[in-house]
């Protein structure tokens, strides 16, 4: 008995169909490929912040309104707490350019979590600047005094190098990081969750 004599006509329309995509996602697929080209476009400097809003206007208004959104949250996602500088402008150059175009009054509050995100940013690295510094004034002098030691055996030994590979091996370094880490990912991602809410 044959494959097909089991199956009914329906059933067989129904088979050859799995797969297909409904013409609504279709659509969908197709503006999520134009807004990751238009993105990809911008964060490769291809293009500007004035080019991605004309791209992002235009895509507006030939797939919905739900564009600007899908493209804020696609750029929410690539937001770290440890990034550039430049990287982390643009972010939020685009961020707030795009919102713009949603004609919402929430351009003030997301500028103001974009800004606390900033001075988060600012103040890991600080800290962990003057900790590493604090750190370093602590196992300069007991380098020095191994490397005179070495010294006066007859090896040379490369002070500098050793200073900071002690750092970054030490268990108080080690220990910092992590619960810096921890507490900085944590408030990051607070903000991060109220920027989504607000998108």
């Amino acid at each position: 008995m044959s494959d097909d004599m089991d199956l009914s006509p329906i059933a067989r329309e129904r088979l050859a169909r799995i797969g297909e995509l409904s013409a609504t996602e279709q659509r969908q697929m197709q503006r999520e490929k134009e807004l990751e080209h238009a993105l990809s476009a911008y964060f490769l400097g291809d293009s500007d912040v004035e080019g991605l809003w004309r791209q992002l206007k235009s895509l507006s208004e030939s797939h919905g309104s739900e564009v600007p959104r899908a493209a804020q949250t696609m750029i929410l996602a690539t937001l770290r707490l440890q990034m550039s500088d430049d990287d982390f402008a643009r972010r939020k150059d685009a961020l707030l350019a795009i919102e713009t175009l949603k004609g919402s009054d929430k351009y003030s509050a997301i500028e103001l979590l974009l800004g606390s995100i900033a001075s988060l940013r600012e103040r890991y690295d600080e800290t962990r600047q003057q900790a590493y510094d604090q750190l370093r004034e602590q196992v300069e002098g007991q380098v020095k005094e191994a490397a005179e030691q070495a010294r006066m055996q007859g090896v040379l030994v490369d002070s500098a190098g050793s200073v900071d590979a002690r750092i970054k091996n030490s268990p108080e370094w080690r220990d910092f990081m992590m619960r810096q880490d921890a507490a900085g990912q944590q408030t990051f991602r607070d903000y991060i969750t109220r920027l989504t809410a607000l998108l």
